[in-house]
């Protein structure tokens, strides 16, 4: 299966171990995840290269990564930009994130092995953690881990790859979705509620309780952004 689509610097998916493409996908997502990009703002290839001290055609090639995972679009005589998202659109990706999701559910539940609980728990704790700092942006990153978990317990690339379709865009609005303590705490406890739900069997439940912590989120971006 892939490894962990969410990218940061430091984390285990090491930079030297990704094509130069790659690595400038990876910074300029995280630039759009902690707020230093904008909707609608210019991405300057010529700025870019210079930063990584390359020429244009990795740039190039990053911004149509990004570009065909949604998160960057192109316009006539402006280039590439980062991408906004109107309400309609922002709905239909949380819909389709929560049918993967859930279809995920059902493999897990095919299949579940009771080891599988304490993959959850180290995720848990960051999460708790992070809510208890107040820190919405580490939050959103182990929040992101949590739901990469579920679709790889699914054991199925298929599922995976049309989950990743939607990872880039989700992560950006995932942060939008947790900014107070409040949000953070009632996030963490949902995401607690589905993996007990899990230990004990019950997975209608947990597909239940999923459904609730992702039209949470939903609301939670809707109410922020529009």
């Amino acid at each position: 299966m892939p490894e962990s689509p969410f990218p940061f610097p430091g984390s285990e998916q090491e930079d030297f171990k990704k094509s130069l493409p790659m690595r400038i996908a990876d910074y300029i997502v995280v630039q759009i995840f902690q707020g230093q990009y904008k909707p609608g703002e210019r991405l300057k290839e010529e700025e870019l290269a210079a930063m990584f001290e390359t020429s244009r055609a990795p740039v190039r090639e990053a911004l149509y990564l990004l570009q065909i995972n949604g998160l960057v679009e192109r316009l006539p005589r402006r280039g590439a930009i980062v991408r906004s998202y109107a309400e309609k659109e922002v709905r239909d990706l949380y819909e389709v994130r929560l049918a993967l999701e859930n279809l995920a559910m059902d493999r897990i539940a095919e299949r579940w092995q009771e080891e599988w609980e304490a993959e959850f728990h180290p995720i848990l704790e960051r999460m708790a953690q992070a809510a208890e700092a107040g820190d919405a942006k580490t939050y959103a990153r182990h929040n992101a881990d949590f739901h990469w978990l579920l679709m790889r317990l699914a054991g199925s690339d298929i599922l995976w790859n049309l989950y990743r379709q939607t990872t880039y865009p989700l992560n950006t609005l995932t942060r939008l979705s947790t900014r107070t303590k409040e949000d953070l705490f009632r996030s963490t406890g949902e995401h607690r509620a589905i993996v007990e739900a899990m230990r004990e069997h019950n997975f209608r439940e947990a597909k239940a309780l999923l459904s609730q912590n992702v039209q949470h989120g939903l609301e939670r971006v809707l109410r922020v952004r529009f």
